[in-house]
């Protein structure tokens, strides 16, 4: 396993340079080979790959900067020779050796695969599109690494007087950073969630939601806009009207009509409830009509509070960090028959993150883990998992993956979780459960390595553990009694569930909502415009001074034209949750055919046909409808 504490800047340097010089010989002798097979692409995807894990992957989680700052320039390195070998001429000829009548299954699949990357290189294109075609390419790259770069580079702050951050508890106040006598709020999310759920004052939340939504908008709002446009010209470069239905050809969704099906289907549900909602949450004086972004959160764990007769703030006390994920863990033991198991975390490239290992109940280990789970100045501010290498191809080397969240810190805070970042993290883990027990031959399918629009479904399905009173006794302990939450309280949280559902989705909505306009025929509407527009589903009063796209890091960061695949994929998280509805919320029965014909195959198949395996029928939204109390 590489060892990421020994790291330093020129062994980064030194790694990058012999792994693609390497590569380069290796791609030579390639085309000069009388026999070529797939497998040896497959060796080049798992070298250039497990490159970026190891070096790339810095940028996002070390503490030096001018590590952080080199991983980045390195990833635009890599994304260029990348950009280099598919448009090169002979490979693809010689790609085109392989005798394609022969292979059937997960090889043939690949095969179409590779064959359809060489094609979006333009080798099917006129000479002078092909020339256009890498002159976009290779400044998508800078832009995409750029935009990233601002977000996580944003060091926005804000400073309270203790009156102004009224309804934190003493625990969530001793964890934000003091100035003098004032408590300082980041952008990191312990501090905008502990303000934005259970701060009385409403201009302190406003301040703090404007603040957040507004990170790296002067840097990145033309970066964003200059992507869209290259974005839209290349897909006319192959034929296609917009971005949106190049990218979906390729998608579980297929077309971008199928997308606006899906919501104007939903859309008018959502909104009958959402009024009903803002009618039941409002408080404070605040009128229907002039409820805003900075609200909804507020009211809604202010709902939560009395529907469960327990403030949120004492709700924190039984979600120690430690003590929750423990207990996750072992119910994905019980559930899917496997083992995780801590491991010497002495590679890690930080004293805070752990390693484990995930094996089969027979002691059959199949991936490692880390779990970076705290903020840090520079660190990726999100939540997300990162696969860091796919193994070898001879099974002797196991692929290794890495959660980053930003969760309390039980070194230098209480570590206790809101209820939504116990969420979190159940969902964060299915993402590390597929990429860990997903096999395959070829690299590019391992676990979460499926259409775009069901890599959610498998987390998605998760977050149903969270709220289900079996499971919520066990991840539940009271920080200083050690006592579980009791049935009734477990029951009144798992009915408070849908309370501002409606609203919230609807949120989830408008951001998908966004994501298809600047990546349609109107990309070029200004993004205040495409803002505006948006936000308008949600039937919240939105302000004119904040445009949150410029820190929307999904829309340069894999999920252009593909926002959407998170409310695509928890419909279907929510129908294949079913079987366990039905069978048993711990069945292990239901979870080891789960892990067989869900998690296990990866990419090999298409996700439809997963489903329809594991379901005994095609997937709907029933499920979904049932969940959010819209039937």
């Amino acid at each position: 396993m590489f060892n990421y504490s020994k790291i330093t800047k020129e062994s980064l340097k030194s790694d990058l340079t012999e792994t693609i010089e390497n590569s380069k010989n290796f791609v030579t002798k390639l085309k000069e080979t009388e026999e070529v097979n797939l497998e040896s692409f497959d060796l080049f995807e798992r070298q250039i790959s497990d490159l970026s894990g190891r070096v790339t992957f810095m940028g996002d989680v070390h503490v030096d900067e001018e590590i952080r700052n080199f991983s980045n320039e390195a990833e635009s390195i890599i994304e260029n020779y990348l950009l280099e070998t598919i448009t090169d001429v002979k490979l693809y000829e010689k790609f085109q050796e392989i005798d394609k009548a022969s292979l059937e299954g997960e090889s043939l699949k690949y095969f179409k695969e590779v064959e359809r990357e060489f094609i979006d290189a333009g080798h099917l294109l006129e000479e002078e599109q092909k020339v256009r075609l890498i002159e976009i390419e290779k400044r998508l790259i800078d832009l995409e690494i750029t935009f990233s770069k601002n977000i996580a580079d944003d060091k926005s702050e804000l400073t309270f007087e203790a009156s102004e951050l009224d309804g934190l508890s003493p625990g969530e106040l001793n964890n934000l950073k003091k100035k003098d006598n004032n408590f300082v709020v980041t952008m990191a999310y312990p501090d905008v969630n502990a303000v934005m759920e259970n701060c009385k004052i409403r201009k302190s939340r406003k301040k703090v939601w404007k603040a957040f939504n507004n990170r790296a908008v002067s840097e990145n709002s033309p970066i964003l806009k200059e992507a869209v446009s290259l974005r839209n010209e290349k897909a006319k470069l192959f034929d296609f009207q917009t971005w949106a239905e190049y990218r979906l050809q390729d998608r579980m969704a297929k077309t971008p009509n199928n997308v606006d099906k899906m919501y104007k289907n939903l859309i008018p549900k959502l909104q009958e409830s959402a009024a009903k909602e803002k009618e039941q949450l409002v408080i404070d004086e605040v009128k229907v009509e002039n409820i805003e972004p900075w609200d909804v959160r507020y009211f809604i764990t202010n709902k939560r509070n009395k529907e469960s007769n327990v403030d949120s703030s004492e709700i924190k006390k039984y979600f120690y960090i430690h003590d929750v994920k423990k207990e996750m863990f072992s119910i994905c033991e019980e559930v899917f028959d496997i083992e995780i198991k801590e491991e010497d975390s002495g590679t890690a490239w930080h004293e805070d993150v752990e390693l484990w290992s995930i094996s089969e109940s027979t002691g059959e280990k199949l991936a490692y883990f880390y779990l970076d789970l705290y903020p840090r100045i520079g660190k990726y501010t999100h939540a997300a998992v990162f696969d860091l290498s796919i193994g070898s191809q001879d099974g002797d080397l196991l692929p290794v993956s890495s959660m980053v969240a930003n969760f309390p810190n039980p070194n230098s805070g209480d570590g206790l979780m809101t209820f939504d970042e116990v969420e979190t993290l159940f969902h964060e883990f299915g993402h590390v459960l597929h990429f860990g027990i997903g096999k395959a031959k070829y690299a590019r399918f391992v676990g979460a390595n499926v259409e775009w629009d069901f890599v959610e479904a498998p987390s998605q399905i998760m977050e149903h553990w969270v709220w289900k009173s079996e499971c919520l006794k066990r991840f539940s302990k009271h920080i200083d009694t050690g006592e579980s939450l009791d049935e009734a309280i477990c029951i009144k949280l798992n009915e408070s569930k849908n309370i501002g559902v409606s609203l919230l989705t609807l949120r989830q909505v408008s951001f998908g909502l966004a994501d298809q306009h600047l990546h349609g025929k109107d990309f070029s509407d200004s993004l205040i415009e495409i803002e505006k527009k948006s936000q308008s589903v949600t039937t919240i009063n939105y302000p004119d001074d904040t445009n949150h796209l410029g820190a929307f890091g999904h829309l340069l960061g894999g999920y252009d034209a593909a926002y959407y695949g998170y409310l695509w994929a928890e419909i279907i998280g929510d129908d294949l949750f079913s079987r366990f509805e039905e069978e048993g919320i711990l069945s292990n029965k239901v979870g080891v055919d789960y892990k067989e014909k869900i998690l296990r195959p990866g990419g090999t198949k298409p996700a439809q046909d997963l489903v329809e395996e594991f379901l005994g029928r095609p997937w709907d939204d029933k499920s979904f409808l049932l969940q959010k109390n819209l039937t």
